[in-house]
């Protein structure tokens, strides 16, 4: 695979295989969105089918350590019950200082559907909706691409399973991990990963442990998905790192599970 550019971000080389306990793919990361960009309050925008440029394309692919391969990484649903489905994505993208693109998907009736497109082909697309590799989750809008898609955190303790409506007063947010003159916003980490709509689904305490955040995402056609991250690691590692602070070895790092459903 090529670099779409020779400039990387050294500080994505930090993390860990599956072996030795270190600091991981992640460093803090804020318990609330202060300080991060802001999104839209309101109702989120409906992609009206024109294109519109991305801004921020070259820094993105320097920052991003983007590619121009599609990655090889596969989406599998793991249970669809009641409408709620669980799906696990090979987020490795080749291990800690990633050597693949993003794996890019779509929400749809019949589950996360994977769409075969590179890094650098993204910037033109509209048929992606959600981006994932290691342990950055993006969107497509913004400066993340050409879309009309935005995430909004819902209120603290959220219950996945109990929400079934699209709680009203949610703060939308499009993707702004740039400013208006291309200057790169980190989430906090320390590590220099981006500011990201759904960059609080994890925080570090000596491994990337979940929040249990949840999300809603507002997607072009008008439709809205509730969503939740449930592991980085392999499940048991995920729930020994959420409740110690520890990992074992191999931890399975880079494989994200998350449940979702649609909301209308």
């Amino acid at each position: 695979m090529r670099l779409i550019l020779g400039l990387t971000l050294t500080l994505f080389a930090f993390g860990c295989d599956d072996g030795a306990m270190v600091v991981d793919d992640a460093g803090t990361t804020p318990e609330t969105d202060a300080g991060l960009p802001p999104g839209d309050s309101g109702a989120p925008p409906v992609d009206s089918g024109a294109a519109r440029e991305v801004a921020c394309v070259d820094e993105s692919i320097s920052q991003l350590m983007l590619f121009d391969d599609v990655s090889s990484g596969a989406i599998t649903e793991e249970s669809a019950e009641s409408g709620t489905f669980v799906h696990h994505v090979d987020a490795t993208a080749g291990g800690r200082a990633p050597t693949e693109s993003y794996v890019y998907a779509r929400f749809t009736d019949a589950g996360l559907e994977k769409v075969e497109i590179d890094d650098e082909s993204a910037f033109e697309s509209n048929d992606w909706h959600i981006a994932l590799r290691r342990f950055v989750i993006r969107v497509n809008g913004g400066v993340s691409g050409p879309g009309t898609v935005t995430a909004a955190r819902t209120a603290p303790d959220t219950a996945f399973e109990t929400l079934d409506a699209v709680p009203d007063g949610l703060m939308y947010r499009e993707e702004a991990y740039f400013t208006d003159t291309c200057e790169y916003v980190s989430d906090g980490s320390g590590i220099g990963s981006p500011a990201t709509a759904l960059a609080s689904f994890w925080t570090y305490a000596g491994c990337v442990a979940m929040t249990g955040n949840v999300y809603v995402v507002a997607l072009p056609s008008g439709r809205h998905v509730k969503l939740q991250v449930l592991s980085y690691y392999s499940p048991d590692v995920q729930t020994t790192c959420d409740e110690s602070s520890t990992i074992s070895s191999p931890s399975g790092a880079g494989n994200l599970r998350i449940q979702w459903a649609f909301l209308d």
